[in-house]
Protein backbone atom coordinates (compact mmCIF):
# COMPACT_ATOMS: atom_id res chain seq x y z
CA UNK A 1 0.00 0.00 0.00
CA UNK A 2 1.37 3.41 -0.97
CA UNK A 3 1.22 5.61 2.10
CA UNK A 4 2.04 9.29 2.27
CA UNK A 5 5.37 10.15 3.82
CA UNK A 6 5.40 13.90 3.49
CA UNK A 7 3.43 16.23 5.77
CA UNK A 8 2.52 19.28 3.71
CA UNK A 9 1.46 22.54 5.38
CA UNK A 10 -2.30 23.04 5.38
CA UNK A 11 -4.54 25.61 7.11
CA UNK A 12 -4.84 24.83 10.83
CA UNK A 13 -7.39 26.80 12.80
CA UNK A 14 -8.75 26.13 16.27
CA UNK A 15 -10.43 28.61 18.56
CA UNK A 16 -11.65 27.47 21.93
CA UNK A 17 -13.29 24.15 21.25
CA UNK A 18 -14.11 24.94 17.62
CA UNK A 19 -12.22 24.03 14.46
CA UNK A 20 -12.36 25.78 11.14
CA UNK A 21 -11.86 23.69 8.03
CA UNK A 22 -12.12 26.74 5.81
CA UNK A 23 -9.68 26.56 2.94
CA UNK A 24 -8.20 23.18 3.75
CA UNK A 25 -9.59 21.39 0.67
CA UNK A 26 -8.74 24.38 -1.51
CA UNK A 27 -5.15 24.10 -0.29
CA UNK A 28 -5.07 20.39 -1.06
CA UNK A 29 -6.42 21.09 -4.54
CA UNK A 30 -3.78 23.80 -5.04
CA UNK A 31 -1.06 21.21 -4.40
CA UNK A 32 -2.39 19.22 -7.37
CA UNK A 33 -1.49 22.18 -9.57
CA UNK A 34 2.04 22.43 -8.13
CA UNK A 35 4.80 21.44 -10.57
CA UNK A 36 6.05 18.92 -7.99
CA UNK A 37 2.73 17.04 -7.98
CA UNK A 38 2.96 13.60 -9.54
CA UNK A 39 -0.36 11.79 -9.95
CA UNK A 40 1.17 8.31 -10.14
CA UNK A 41 3.68 8.98 -7.34
CA UNK A 42 6.65 7.91 -9.47
CA UNK A 43 9.80 9.94 -10.05
CA UNK A 44 10.10 11.56 -13.43
CA UNK A 45 13.28 11.69 -15.49
CA UNK A 46 15.71 14.41 -14.41
CA UNK A 47 13.67 14.97 -11.27
CA UNK A 48 14.73 14.75 -7.67
CA UNK A 49 12.63 13.08 -5.04
CA UNK A 50 10.94 16.38 -4.14
CA UNK A 51 7.56 15.26 -5.43
CA UNK A 52 4.09 15.52 -3.96
CA UNK A 53 1.96 12.42 -4.32
CA UNK A 54 -1.78 11.85 -3.83
CA UNK A 55 -0.83 9.74 -0.79
CA UNK A 56 1.06 12.73 0.64
CA UNK A 57 -2.04 14.89 0.21
CA UNK A 58 -4.26 12.33 1.95
CA UNK A 59 -1.73 11.88 4.74
CA UNK A 60 -1.41 15.64 5.26
CA UNK A 61 -5.17 16.18 5.28
CA UNK A 62 -5.75 13.40 7.78
CA UNK A 63 -2.91 14.44 10.11
CA UNK A 64 -3.93 18.11 10.09
CA UNK A 65 -7.62 17.52 10.76
CA UNK A 66 -6.94 14.89 13.41
CA UNK A 67 -4.41 17.17 15.14
CA UNK A 68 -7.08 19.85 15.37
CA UNK A 69 -9.57 17.34 16.82
CA UNK A 70 -7.03 16.14 19.38
CA UNK A 71 -6.22 19.73 20.38
CA UNK A 72 -9.81 20.72 21.03
CA UNK A 73 -10.47 17.45 22.84
CA UNK A 74 -7.53 18.10 25.14
CA UNK A 75 -8.87 21.58 25.79
CA UNK A 76 -12.32 20.18 26.60
CA UNK A 77 -10.79 17.60 28.95
CA UNK A 78 -8.92 20.33 30.80
CA UNK A 79 -12.03 22.49 30.97
CA UNK A 80 -14.18 19.83 32.64
CA UNK A 81 -11.41 17.94 34.45
CA UNK A 82 -11.91 14.70 32.56
CA UNK A 83 -9.28 12.00 32.13
CA UNK A 84 -11.28 9.89 29.70
CA UNK A 85 -12.19 10.19 26.03
CA UNK A 86 -14.77 8.08 24.23
CA UNK A 87 -14.38 7.98 20.46
CA UNK A 88 -17.38 6.89 18.41
CA UNK A 89 -18.71 7.45 14.92
CA UNK A 90 -17.44 6.64 11.49
CA UNK A 91 -14.31 8.77 11.84
CA UNK A 92 -13.80 7.29 15.30
CA UNK A 93 -13.08 3.91 13.68
CA UNK A 94 -9.89 5.38 12.21
CA UNK A 95 -6.95 3.79 14.01
CA UNK A 96 -4.73 6.80 13.45
CA UNK A 97 -7.20 9.07 15.23
CA UNK A 98 -7.43 6.56 18.06
CA UNK A 99 -3.62 6.48 18.32
CA UNK A 100 -3.28 10.27 18.33
CA UNK A 101 -6.05 10.63 20.91
CA UNK A 102 -4.41 7.89 22.99
CA UNK A 103 -1.06 9.68 23.08
CA UNK A 104 -2.73 12.89 24.22
CA UNK A 105 -4.80 11.15 26.88
CA UNK A 106 -1.80 9.20 28.18
CA UNK A 107 0.20 12.43 28.50
CA UNK A 108 -2.64 13.79 30.67
CA UNK A 109 -2.77 10.62 32.77
CA UNK A 110 -5.98 9.51 31.11
CA UNK A 111 -7.22 6.92 28.69
CA UNK A 112 -9.17 6.53 25.46
CA UNK A 113 -12.07 4.24 24.76
CA UNK A 114 -13.32 3.45 21.27
CA UNK A 115 -16.41 1.58 20.20
CA UNK A 116 -16.38 -0.94 17.44
CA UNK A 117 -17.98 -0.33 14.07
CA UNK A 118 -21.37 -1.71 15.18
CA UNK A 119 -21.90 1.35 17.38
CA UNK A 120 -20.28 3.93 15.14
CA UNK A 121 -22.69 6.20 13.38
CA UNK A 122 -22.52 9.99 13.31
CA UNK A 123 -20.78 11.14 16.49
CA UNK A 124 -17.02 11.64 16.46
CA UNK A 125 -16.04 11.78 20.13
CA UNK A 126 -17.25 12.81 23.56
CA UNK A 127 -15.34 13.87 26.63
Amino acid sequence: MNRGKRLLPLPYATKGMDVSLSGILTSVEAYTMDKRFCQDGKLRENNNDDIITPADLCFSLQETVFAMLVEITERAMAHIGSKEVLIVGGVGCNERLQDMMGVMAKERGGQVFATDERYSETHIFMV
